[in-house]
């Protein structure tokens, strides 16, 4: 039990360092919020020129692209700053302190993922405050509650994804332009921009192979309650399949590339 209580405080020392370095750069807040107005702005101007598939007026449209935006928000922080972070250890040589440290490389990569999750939840919950205050969106009152477990459990199942980067990053030293790549393609089959009922038949398959489109589903529903694919209990089944099955895979994959590193003794070069 103390062993894992101390694993926790690292982690959460880990976050608390992240946070303390981001923080250090003052406008960048700042900046952050002004780039989540602006998108904002684009969107809902561009809402009035949309007529999409079963969203009957622009401002259903407007409703539905503001959770896609929130996933974004949580591919990118999960997704392209951890490789950053990454590697940035490596050009500062501080990673070697995680190597030689009882936390061990593979948990202090796991934990860099501890603070761009809570990034995201507040560019999240940011992006949302300022629809509903600037453009007047209408949450659904009675079921917006759930947003916060649907969040959660979404964050379990996007995990494995964010693991597996780094895992090739610590192997390549550089996967941001592959995360990106990742994350445009997740945003065009997931139905963040879009409803998936207008993707042709060769890739609608590719919607229901992943836990992006599920968790955007449940999010939706529960913040401006849009009609749900599938039944909510199917898609949270899935999302917890995705989180119990890639967890451990991803963990496995970062310690096969720790070893690798170890053996060839290229871990510590970027």
């Amino acid at each position: 039990m103390s062993e894992l209580r101390d694993r926790l405080d690292a982690a959460l020392a880990m976050a608390r360092r992240d946070f303390l370095i981001f923080t250090s750069y003052r406008f960048r807040l700042v900046t952050m919020t002004m780039g989540s107005l602006f998108t904002l702005t684009l969107f809902h101007f561009l809402s009035r020129l949309v007529r999409a598939p079963g969203l009957e007026s622009s401002g259903r449209y407007f409703a539905f692209v503001v959770v896609g935006l929130v996933i974004v928000e949580v591919l990118t922080s999960t997704m392209a700053l951890p490789p950053v972070s990454l590697r940035q250890e490596l050009v500062a040589g501080t990673f070697e302190r995680l190597l030689v440290s009882p936390f061990g490389a593979v948990g202090g990569m796991a934990a860099t993922l501890l603070f761009p999750f809570c990034l995201a939840a507040f560019a999240g919950v940011t992006t949302v405050i300022l629809s509903t205050a600037i453009f007047g969106l209408s949450l659904d009152g009675g079921s917006a509650f759930l947003a916060i477990p649907y969040a959660l459990l979404g964050a379990l199942a996007f995990a494995p994804f964010g693991l597996v980067l780094l895992a090739m990053g610590l192997l390549v030293k550089q996967t941001v332009m592959g995360a990106s790549f990742i994350v445009s393609g997740i945003s065009l089959v997931a139905g963040i921009y879009f409803p998936i009922s207008i993707l042709p038949g060769w890739l609608r398959w590719a919607s229901d192979v992943q836990p992006f489109t599920p968790a955007t589903d449940l999010l939706r529903h529960a913040l401006t309650g849009t009609a749900l694919l599938h039944p909510a209990w199917l898609e949270m089944l899935k999302l917890v399949g995705f989180a119990a099955v890639g967890l451990p895979v991803a963990l496995m994959a970062v310690r096969a590339s720790v070893r690798r590193g170890r053996r060839s003794a290229t871990i510590l070069e970027f």
